[in-house]
């Protein structure tokens, strides 16, 4: 296993945890406000509601976003489109779910996990684009769709300013681009369906999400970056 994997593994056990943590001191506290006692030791599980499609799924799994890839709670590894995480802007920890139809595969986001707004100079070094950010030793990486289109549409190019999201408790090897950044008139060329200072709405309920969180592969037409912007 490589040392980048490595990294990317133990970060995302680090956001997973600090999730553990807050969902069980917010289940904690609702039930202290009900004036319900439960052992601190105690599993609580809130079912959620199932999508038309998870109705008639041949085939459902959870699991958190790696920076490319989805990894189920079964261990198995589900690529996520780069358009879909591009659009969506999904950062390392995000909880996802993968769902089967007969007719097609949906990816859908169910709990995005903190994340905060850093910027850095954007660049590519091999097949990697990445923005390097003060404070951070490593560079950030960016998926590929997402530099790209940046670069075609927005005007991108090596040496400039970009925004990214990056998990807010974690060391950040993957970061979500949001924007590029002009500094001689202070505007910024926007990335996806986000406006600037928009970033509680990352945090908003699934319901908000669910025009950005849904992602659906037709059966007979493979994704490609050209079919989604």
């Amino acid at each position: 296993m490589s040392s980048k994997k490595l990294e990317t593994i133990l970060s995302l056990i680090e956001v997973a945890e600090k999730n553990l943590r807050n969902a069980k001191e917010l289940a904690m506290q609702m039930a202290a406000e009900k004036g319900l006692k439960v052992n601190s030791s105690s599993s609580i599980l809130t079912p959620g509601s199932a999508s038309k499609d998870e109705s008639s799924a041949l085939e459902v799994v959870e699991g958190y976003f790696d920076g490319e890839n989805m990894v189920g709670d079964n261990s198995q590894m589900y690529p996520v489109p780069q358009n879909y995480a591009s659009k969506t802007q999904l950062v390392i920890g995000d909880r996802m779910k993968w769902i089967l139809t007969p007719e097609r595969e949906i990816f859908k986001l169910i709990q995005p996990t903190p994340r905060k707004r850093v910027t850095g100079t954007f660049t590519i070094e091999g097949d990697n684009y990445v923005a390097l950010v003060d404070g951070h030793k490593n560079p950030v990486k960016v998926l590929k769709a997402s530099a790209t289109y940046a670069m075609k549409n927005l005007g991108l190019d090596i040496g400039d300013e970009i925004a990214v999201y990056i998990p807010q408790d974690a060391t950040p090897t993957w970061g979500a681009f949001i924007s590029v950044v002009k500094p001689s008139d202070n505007i910024e060329s926007e990335f996806g369906k986000m406006a600037p200072g928009s970033e509680s709405k990352v945090e908003s309920s699934v319901e908000e999400l669910d025009d950005l969180g849904e992602f659906k592969i037709s059966g007979d037409k493979p994704a490609s970056e050209a079919d989604y912007f």
